[in-house]
């Protein structure tokens, strides 16, 4: 077993052992492996998984879990390539990303409904994210705010909120974070799914980044547990510290999706 092997394994089984605790005190669970795959993982400076020739594979465990005070979510997930994070990462074949993501439900704290009209219930939030890039002075950040739940036709699950962001290179920010889960869309008797993941924050020096992550995911046979399809993301602020301008994004990946 090579380094990069051992530290990705050790992470994710790091990751599933902390969550196989907190989700016996848990109303539901649901923990996904996903793993992804890519040729268009050009560098870039800020967010640090982009490869020397492009190619990248990640490997992502990701666990969502409700209980008495609102509900958790855990992000997992490391990237694996030649010199990850280049050209600002030398030598790095792995390089990763944690993040926890509690909310404390005012419905659920309160035995009061806050439910109006299109919102189903209001929440504290906070993020905190951690990562191995840049080789020094690793990225982290603290997110508070609040965050509505929202009754949508054709979604499991709509969250949307703003929160006070600060990380180690930009201070007393912003960021407005939402997470869209759709039902499952029947076409042609297949079900498929659609989720995305929306960051936008402010920068003082990056100016407004974007970060959108979307997946459309079809159930192989039929199955929830087993979905398969791509994982398509965007990504752009100012100021490139790898050229002028600014720097943009996209990049698919092939993604496989097993529900535990």
């Amino acid at each position: 077993m090579n380094l990069s092997t051992a530290k990705r394994g050790a992470m994710l089984l790091a990751a599933m052992a902390l969550m196989s605790g907190v989700a016996s005190a848990e109303d539901f669970s649901v923990n996904n492996l996903n793993y992804l795959v890519t040729n268009q993982a050009k560098p870039d400076g800020i967010y640090g998984y982009g490869t020397e020739n492009e190619h990248l594979q990640t490997f992502q465990f990701e666990h969502f879990g409700g209980n008495s005070w609102g509900d958790l979510y855990v992000d997992a997930e490391v990237y694996d390539g030649k010199n990850v994070g280049t050209p600002f990462s030398q030598s790095n074949d792995t390089q990763s990303l944690f993040v926890l993501n509690p909310r404390l439900s005012l419905s659920k704290i309160t035995g009061h409904s806050f439910s109006v009209g299109p919102v189903s219930d209001v929440a504290l939030i906070a993020r905190w994210e951690r990562g191995s890039y840049p080789d020094t002075d690793h990225f982290h950040s603290q997110n508070y705010g609040v965050s509505f739940n929202f009754n949508v036709a054709g979604f499991d699950y709509f969250e949307s909120g703003i929160l006070y962001r600060d990380t180690n290179f930009d201070k007393n920010t912003w960021l407005w974070r939402s997470v869209l889960l759709s039902k499952p869309l029947l076409v042609g008797g297949q079900k498929f799914h659609f989720n995305l993941l929306s960051l936008i924050n402010g920068s003082t020096n990056n100016g407004t980044e974007v970060f959108e992550r979307g997946d459309l995911l079809w159930e192989i046979g039929g199955k929830s547990a087993y979905q398969l399809g791509l994982r398509l993301e965007y990504a752009r602020y100012q100021n490139n510290p790898l050229a002028s301008g600014t720097y943009k994004r996209f990049m698919p990946q092939l993604m496989f999706k097993y529900t535990l």
